[in-house]
């Protein structure tokens, strides 16, 4: 089933966040808009009609055969690139950061694929379901300020540690004290991140609302595109910059947390590598659609 296959690359969306040093924005964002699509057709967002609920379920069943017959298969070599270099002897934060480049036009194919479809969605939509997109994400804006935002630095800190660790653990399983120091040490120098996170996403958000006023117009589809694949160029300044220096912030940390590893963690790794490796290959596909 589609749904399955998209909740079975879990495990390698979180770790190819992680090998981009835990700020994992471009990849993040085009795998979990895969998931983005398919909460719509449950309303998620916004109340859509029978009729636009069974045109999108049949598109996105399209782009999730489309993402496994064409896409997965080039991960699996992806991942042994990863696990070749997560085992090098004395790892350097400078052999994960030459990593993101060789995952960066995958997320971009993805992006790419599924563009059409939702400038064609949001063309279908009235004036008040579009006010109700903006509501809601106001309301998500509401709810991420209060969670991530609104606490003080060192309750920020502490809880960014702990969703780090919890990721960490299916890889390698019970961190060791200096790993967990190292981790806590590398939180505290994000202090204000969560801030700049949540501003840039509202940025991007009131972009793309603007950009919903004229969907009628012949260049819209155009538009959602440029969104999506240039979307730094829609970044606020502050956050480039500061997406740079935590990328090598987090290079460093995990470089140091995979060195700091015992032989257990490091069985466990190749373990894992090993699992999500027989996954994809199992990963039975539909053959996508040639049609226009």
């Amino acid at each position: 089933m589609p749904l399955l296959r998209s909740v079975r690359l879990r495990p390698l969306v979180l770790f190819l966040c992680l090998c981009a040093l835990t700020s994992c924005s471009s990849t993040r964002l085009a795998y979990s808009n895969l998931n983005w699509l398919i909460s719509w057709k449950t309303g998620d967002y916004i109340p859509l009609t029978s009729t636009q609920k069974n045109w999108l379920s049949t598109r996105v069943d399209e782009h999730l055969d489309w993402h496994c017959s064409i896409e997965i298969p080039d991960y699996r070599s992806l991942l042994a690139n990863l696990q070749t270099t997560l085992a090098l002897d004395d790892l350097q934060a400078s052999s994960l950061i030459d990593q993101i480049p060789q995952f960066e036009p995958a997320v971009d194919r993805v992006l790419l694929e599924i563009a059409p479809t939702m400038a064609e969605l949001f063309q279908q939509l009235d004036d008040s379901q579009i006010a109700a997109l903006e509501a809601n994400l106001a309301e998500q804006h509401q709810e991420m300020h209060d969670k991530f935002v609104a606490p003080d630095s060192t309750t920020q800190a502490e809880e960014r540690s702990e969703r780090l660790e919890k990721r960490l653990r299916r890889w390698l399983g019970r961190l060791n004290e200096s790993q967990r120091q190292r981790i806590e040490s590398w939180s505290v120098e994000m202090e204000g991140q969560n801030r700049l996170w949540l501003d840039n996403r509202q940025h991007w958000q009131q972009q793309l609302l603007a950009t919903l006023r004229s969907r009628s117009d012949p260049g819209f589809t155009a538009q959602i595109t440029d969104l999506l694949i240039e979307r730094e160029r829609y970044w606020t300044t502050e956050f480039k910059e500061q997406t740079e220096i935590n990328s090598r912030r987090g290079a460093a940390m995990l470089a140091d947390v995979i060195n700091l590893a015992s032989d257990k963690q490091l069985t466990r790794m190749r373990e894992q590598f090993a699992t999500l490796d027989q996954d994809l290959q199992q990963m039975q596909c539909e053959r996508p659609s040639t049609s226009a």
